[in-house]
């Protein structure tokens, strides 16, 4: 049991602002929530993805893999089936959908996720940015090949997927890239390895770049990675939605944090 996540999400349930964006003064959080959070896309969009997920939480095989992060959050052994991980380890349909109304609201041009697991959320990203470049980046092997099987299968034809220790193969994928518009950050999930990732994305961006980051409550090393994060002058706006936390970089903006019900 979790007992930091469970604190954090009960403060946030008593905390977070309205979820339709009541006495919410700044136009762009505003448009963020109408826009993004409140979107309804059709469930027609989504088909082949979540017919590949249902097909992963069906899967009984099991596979060894080598883990360079802060290991499973349920599961520290290195042999795992693919149903486990996929109900683990997936973002759910709420939180995959966010990433797809994100990047469809702002169509980036390039994408870099860290942490492709199974290829879900990488999907999402894909059918709401058709038109982008995306790079993501996977540190096992045998989940990777999962991951390009779950792109085939949902038609995609606009990611990468690059496999390896992080700390080997961000900085080339930065390079390949040339800047970055939008960022999924679902990999180490320690403090360390978070901070870090920000740093080296960071020359990337531009005003208009979002970062996603996942699990900020998760564990206490986590939330401190996300509270430095957001008090650093660079960043403009961001947005506590406990489960993810989105960083924005908007020129003009007064600098402003937000806790949002979603």
């Amino acid at each position: 049991m979790n007992t930091f996540l469970i604190k954090k999400t009960i403060g946030y349930l008593l905390t977070a602002g309205h979820k339709y964006g009541h006495r919410i003064h700044s136009p762009f959080v505003y448009d963020l929530i109408q826009s993004v959070f409140r979107a309804k896309p059709s469930k027609s969009v989504f088909k082949k993805i979540e017919k590949r997920r249902k097909c992963l939480l069906n899967d009984s095989t099991e596979i060894k893999i080598q883990d360079f992060g802060a290991g499973s959050k349920q599961n520290a052994s290195n042999c795992r089936k693919i149903n486990y991980i996929a109900s683990t380890s997936l973002s759910d349909g709420k939180y995959a959908k966010l990433l797809y109304n994100l990047v469809h609201r702002y169509q980036p041009q390039t994408v870099l996720e860290l942490g492709t697991s199974l290829g879900i959320s990488t999907a999402y990203l894909a059918c709401g940015a058709p038109d982008a470049k995306i790079i993501s980046l996977e540190g096992a092997e045998s989940i990777a090949e999962y991951a390009k099987e779950t792109m085939k299968q949902c038609e995609v034809d606009n990611v990468k997927i690059i496999v390896g220790n992080f700390n080997d193969t961000l900085s080339s994928a930065l390079e390949e890239l040339g800047s970055v518009d939008c960022a999924f950050i679902d990999g180490n999930h320690t403090k360390e390895a978070t901070l870090r990732y920000f740093e080296q994305i960071f020359p990337y961006c531009n005003s208009n770049t979002v970062l996603i980051f996942d699990d900020i409550s998760w564990s206490e090393g986590m939330n401190e990675a996300w509270k430095t994060i957001i008090a650093d002058e660079r960043v403009t706006v961001s947005v506590d939605l406990c489960q993810k936390g989105l960083v924005f970089f908007r020129e003009g903006i007064i600098k402003q944090d937000f806790v949002i019900r979603y």
